[in-house]
Parts: C-alpha cells; structure tokens; sequence
C-alpha cells in the first residue's frame, strides 16, 4: 500500500532564510507528488493613522500607495518561495497559498492556520545562532511551542542527513506520540530509525537491530529500569510496522546517560550520521515552566545541522 500523502505549512516571509527548509524537504521526499505544502505569509498592517476613513486626498493617496507596496512584497514573497520549491522538484499544484493580515504574533498565527489547515508538521529554519541564551531571546521558537499543541513543529538548521533518524523514547505518553508521528511522515522515505533512551543504569551503549534483540540488551532490559521501558519500546515497534517500516529499518539503543542527556542524545547522533531527531515534549503547566528546564528546550538550543521535531 502507498504512503498517505504529507502536507506541511511553511510560513514565509520574503527572506532566503525562511526558504531553508525546502533543501532539507526534498531530501527527505524523493516522491514529491505526495506531500503538498501551504505557504502562509503574515502581512503587516497599515500603520494606524492610515487604518480609518478619510477623505483627504492627501490620506487616500498615501494609504493605496501602502497598499500596493504591501501587495508587492507579499507577490514577490509567494512568487520567490513557489520558484524554490518548483526548482527543488514540487509540484506546482500541490502549493498552496495563504495570506492574512498580522493581527496576532506571527508563530500564533501560524499554529492557528496550522490546526484550521490539518497539517502534518509546521516547518521552520531556527533562527538563533547558538546557545541557550540565544533560543530564550526567540521568540518565534517559544511561540511556536507555546501555541502549535496539536501540530508538531519541525526546526531545521543547516545541511541534514535525512537518511537517518531518531525518537527518543521515554516511559512517558509522549514518546509514543512522537513514534506515530515520525513513523508517518518518514514511511516511504526510507530513513533508517533508531529507538533512542538514555539510561542512568548502564555503562556503555547498548544497541540492537529491531529484528534481533542483542543479550546485552535483554540483560538491560530485564533490570528494573528496562522492564519499564520494555513496554514502551515494544509498542514504538508496533506503530513503526504498522506504518510499513519493517525491521530491518528500525534499531533499538540505550546510551549512558550522566545526567545531561540533551548533549548526550545529540553527541550520539552526530556520531551516527543521524539528521533527524524526534521528541515527545509532555506540555508544562506553562511557557515559563518549560524555559526553567527542559530536555527539548536544551537539543533546540544546540541545534546544528539537524532537524529537531517537537511533538507536544
């Protein structure tokens, strides 16, 4: 049976960066007849002196020119970012467009439309140049995760292997959340995936093909923190087949963990040539919580030449 078809969001906003993305898309896709895309574009309002009524000649001159120099940019915008995905191997009746005036913050708006739209993922290039200080100064970023609840968030940063992946698997719901997305939106690309958990309990890294569990892995996962994670590894293992993604693409690693498992989960990842990295964030009571300590807040926050998809 063939994929279902994806569909994705990416706002733009007439700048290259906005269109970074698109590389990343086409290398994950080699089928591009099944996703489809909606570029959403955000215009700013007129200035509030030009928002009432006048019948000053003077007013109503400088309020079209604002209106056609408006329309301009937002064509320009449409027109550039439709030749990008055009030029990367899309379909051009698989684009569609979105505009709207910016009444709320653009990351609010674009989770908004997200859920309206029914999309799969909401696609953006992170925006900050490195650190943490960085990612709590963007606010685009916390808006997007502060806002985009039921649709998960793509960030992309730089040039990313999309032939590899990784979910990171928790005892939490969340983890299985992130496995049903990322089983998919990768089925019928042929990434290879592996179940990712990092554990206080083992000394070295233990990895297993999906298709033959190892006997270091048995033994770990017969202590009692394997027996709580057997469980949520076997039905990871589920979903993945479920969506056509057999076996043989699918392995299973416990990395040691000394407490800073963001850097560890990204280290691993760099070593394996893995580009893409899925989390389950489980929703804080609210923003500020999740800015006091958060595994996601910390791989976002050193990001590079990767792809990190938050689901919430």
């Amino acid at each position: 049976m063939a994929p279902l078809s994806k569909c994705l969001l990416l706002p733009i906003d007439g700048t290259e960066e906005a269109l970074r993305p698109v590389e990343f898309l086409a290398r994950l896709y080699p089928d591009r007849s099944r996703v489809s895309l909606i570029l959403s574009y955000f215009a700013p309002p007129l200035p509030p002196a030009y928002q009432g009524k006048s019948t000053s000649p003077e007013f109503i001159n400088k309020r079209h020119e604002l209106l056609r120099s408006r329309e301009h940019n937002i064509s320009s915008a449409l027109e550039q970012a439709k030749k990008v995905l055009v030029r990367a191997g899309f379909l051009s009746h698989t684009i569609e467009e979105h505009v709207q005036e910016k009444q709320i913050s653009k990351a609010k708006g674009a989770c908004l439309l997200a859920v309206r739209k029914m999309v799969d993922a909401v696609v953006v290039q992170k925006r900050v140049s490195s650190g943490l200080e960085g990612f709590l100064r963007d606010d685009s970023t916390r808006g997007l995760l502060e806002h985009c609840i039921t649709s998960p968030v793509w960030l992309t940063d730089g040039t990313i292997d999309a032939s590899n992946a990784a979910v990171c698997i928790t005892t939490e719901r969340a983890s299985l959340r992130a496995v049903d997305h990322a089983a998919f939106m990768l089925s019928g690309t042929g990434a290879r995936i592996t179940l990712l958990h990092a554990a206080r309990t083992i000394s070295h890294p233990a990895s297993s093909s999906a298709s033959y569990i190892t006997a270091e892995l048995e033994r770990w996962l017969m202590t009692p923190e394997g027996r709580k994670m057997k469980p949520f590894f076997m039905e990871s293992h589920g979903i993945l087949n479920s969506e056509g993604i057999g076996d043989e693409r699918i392995d299973i690693t416990v990395l040691p963990s000394h407490g800073k498992v963001a850097s560890e989960i990204l280290s691993f990842c760099r070593g394996q040539g893995i580009g893409i990295v899925v989390l389950g964030h489980s929703r804080p009571t609210g923003i500020k919580d999740f800015l006091k300590g958060s595994v996601t807040k910390k791989v976002l926050a050193e990001l590079k030449n990767m792809t990190v998809w938050v689901n919430q």
